[in-house]
């Protein structure tokens, strides 16, 4: 068994608890205050949106909603679609939400011009309760990590209109606000679009994510070059990253999820270990706090658990279950994490 020093590990203790500290700070907006899942309504013609490519054009309609009283009331809002990948396997694809100046103010949106609606693939139960996975493997990084993306569900009503014809849905959806928000909530600015190399994020955290995507499944993201992942800079500090879009893990197994062909792997439930090889001691620091997070995280996802049928909520509570196991098998977790890191010249560590 590997020893720690007391010094080592009194150091990273303080600053697993000074980053939470200064993580938790901000106060959350009316949209993220509360965990009810918000009814919506949105009418708009979806081929319209579907079929633009341009990331300046928006198409203009409303969001309709109940305020705290119950009565109708609704914001402008313009339109425009996300995601190449989603465009050729789904009916629905992911919206940018963009609200004019001033246009919320006194509603539950207020603080958050620019939003991403997370929608199913395409109509049916099945892929509302992808997006239900999705959502909650945002809720499981936060107890993982204090930096994270703040996530509302929604019920949402989504009316397709083309010409005279027009068509209902029924959605499970959620919204995730914008990474400027992100950075506000942490006094701290975002990282331009270009290479992060590994020695310049911080070392703690992005072992954490490191250890969080195999528990989840995750090869769909990379640090270097923020894929699925926002760098957040905090001045003098190295970068904090934050990590989104889950929908291809094996927790969620997507039906139109599959692995970059490039990876050892067949299947998205299939883990694959894909984080920077970090000293021994934060190694076994942060494995200790997995596993000590155990009942937390298990805990979270049985919050909603009334969400999924029963045999889903299992398969999805036995994928996490099984990575705890790992973590608590030397020989597997040397194998399967440890051992299994990409080697890099990391500068100090």
């Amino acid at each position: 068994m590997l020893r720690i020093s007391f010094i080592a590990r009194a150091l990273t203790f303080a600053l697993l608890v000074g980053l939470s500290l200064r993580a938790s700070a901000f106060q959350k907006d009316i949209l993220f205050a509360s965990e009810t899942p918000f009814d919506l309504e949105i009418v708009t013609n979806f081929k319209l949106i579907k079929g633009s490519k341009s990331d300046t054009v928006f198409f203009p309609t409303f969001i309709k909603f109940k305020d705290q009283e119950g009565k109708p009331d609704s914001v402008p809002v313009n339109l425009r679609g996300r995601g190449n990948s989603r465009r050729a396997q789904c009916f629905f694809i992911p919206l940018w939400l963009k609200i004019p100046k001033g246009a919320s103010e006194n509603t539950p949106f207020e603080g958050n011009r620019s939003l991403k609606l997370v929608l199913p693939c395409q109509e049916g139960e099945y892929y509302n309760h992808l997006i239900m996975k999705e959502f909650i493997v945002y809720k499981l990084y936060e107890q993982v990590s204090p930096y994270f993306f703040q996530t509302r569900l929604i019920n949402l009503i989504l009316t397709d209109r083309q010409n005279k014809k027009s068509k209902s849905y029924s959605l499970t959806a959620f919204v995730l606000e914008d990474v400027d928000n992100v950075a506000e909530n942490y006094d701290a600015n975002t990282k331009d679009s270009g290479l992060v190399l590994p020695h310049l994020v911080n070392d703690t955290l992005a072992l954490k994510q490191d250890f969080f995507a195999f528990m989840i499944g995750n090869t769909d993201w990379s640090n270097t070059t923020q894929h699925n992942v926002k760098m957040l800079d905090k001045g003098q500090e190295k970068f904090i990253p934050v990590a989104y879009d889950f929908d291809y893990s094996g927790f969620v197994n997507a039906s139109y999820a599959i692995p970059y062909d490039y990876l050892p792997i067949k299947k998205v439930t299939e883990r694959l270990y894909r984080g920077i090889c970090r000293n021994e001691a934060l190694t076994q620091l942060v494995k200790n706090d997995f596993m000590q997070s155990e009942s937390q995280i298990l805990k979270t996802l049985e919050k909603y658990s009334s969400f999924l049928p029963n045999p889903e909520f299992e398969s999805a509570r036995n994928y996490l279950v099984d990575f705890f196991s790992i973590l608590k098998n030397e020989t597997e977790f040397q194998a399967q994490l440890a051992g299994a890191c990409q080697k890099y010249e990391l500068i100090g560590n």
